[in-house]
């Protein structure tokens, strides 16, 4: 894929992104959740349960920043805290994360993940492989824990599953392990007895 035409695709991803979200006024829902907030902590707490240490925390792909004020929450729950910053392509999105959280607003950035020149280090970094076109995942997963983790920071790659249970192919654990990375935890998100989200850790060593 040529420059201009990975640029168009990430710009047709952009606008689709932010016409779905901001069409509806419920926070997850910006944040790209179709269902209930029930059904919404159940498939995103399982990121926070991956954190076990206090430390700064960057969610690319941020939205509305609606995730990072649940991990917020869900963290003091256990008496440990993040940093919380942010990164989505979507400036409209950031405004309404910057909203969200005022006293972090400028830790909110407007960005592109795959060649964002990012200003600091992170201890914990949440991502998606499907920011990127699938060619370029494994690039993009090796630059993330080369460019944006501290030393010994870990990056949570997120995968979330269908209503009907259906699985990407290749399962993203099993690509994970094929590029040679090890798996140090897994953690998944259930509803209706239906595995909806899996969050995999890989520490940078």
């Amino acid at each position: 894929m040529e420059k201009q035409e990975l640029q168009i695709w990430f710009d047709t991803t952009h606008k689709i992104l932010e016409t779905a979200y901001l069409q509806h006024c419920e926070p997850w829902k910006q944040s790209g959740f179709s269902g209930p907030e029930e059904r919404w902590i159940k498939c995103r707490k399982p990121i926070a349960d991956c954190i076990q240490e206090s430390g700064s925390f960057l969610d690319i792909g941020c939205a509305n920043g609606y995730l990072l004020e649940c991990i917020i929450k869900w963290m003091n729950e256990r008496n440990l805290s993040i940093i919380p910053f942010g990164l989505d392509i979507s400036t409209r999105l950031v405004d309404l994360a910057k909203d969200r959280l005022p006293k972090y607003k400028n830790n909110i950035f407007v960005g592109n993940a795959w060649n964002w020149k990012n200003p600091l280090k992170f201890d914990y970094v949440r991502t998606e492989l499907v920011y990127v076109p699938e060619h370029l995942q494994k690039r993009f997963v090796k630059k993330i824990i080369s460019s944006y983790l501290t030393d010994n920071g870990k990056l949570l790659i997120t995968e979330y599953l269908n209503n009907k249970g259906q699985y990407n192919i290749p399962e993203i654990g099993n690509m994970l392990m094929d590029w040679g990375y090890d798996i140090s935890n897994q953690v998944s998100g259930y509803c209706n007895n239906k595995e909806m989200t899996k969050v995999f850790v890989i520490c940078k060593k």
